[in-house]
């Protein structure tokens, strides 16, 4: 393998260093010490960081049951207080149910009166009725004929 840089320090003290052969059973010791090896350790944690684990989890788990029932208390109202609330909830659901009842309802209706040909029926559920304007005009006191091209006699 052909290098194009320099070696810096540590490679050359590498470099350096006598070559060593393998014994003839080093395969075989390193096989023989994996297969002795237990599963129930985990590759790459020391006892020590198994120890610590334990440790934090055991106090996050006491933390999470010491702020459990202050994170579940709801805040306390005074008697009174919660009297007066109950009463004004109660108030206002039958309030709901008499303006869903009315809601039901259809809307009112006003006959005016008619002859055979015809009945005048006014219909107060609909449109903007505002007796305090201004603008209301009686109704045509005599008889008007509308012709079929729009003139009004």
């Amino acid at each position: 393998m052909t290098r194009n840089r320099k070696p810096i320090g540590l490679e050359e003290a590498l470099a350096e260093l006598s070559q060593e052969r393998a014994s003839e059973d080093f395969t075989q010791r390193v096989l023989d010490g994996l297969g002795d090896r237990r599963p129930s350790e985990l590759p790459g944690m020391s006892p020590r960081w198994v120890a610590m684990l334990a440790t934090l989890a055991a106090i996050a788990l006491a933390l999470g049951y010491w702020t459990r029932p202050y994170l579940a208390t709801e805040p306390t109202v005074p008697d009174e207080s919660a009297k007066l609330l109950r009463q004004e909830y109660e108030t206002l659901q039958s309030e709901v149910a008499a303006l869903r009842t009315l809601a039901a309802q259809p809307p009112p209706v006003l006959y005016l009166g008619g002859d055979r040909q015809v009945d005048l029926v006014l219909d107060l559920g609909q449109g903007d009725f505002d007796p305090t304007k201004l603008d209301i005009r009686p109704a045509a006191t005599g008889i008007r004929r509308v012709e079929p091209d729009g003139r009004i006699q």
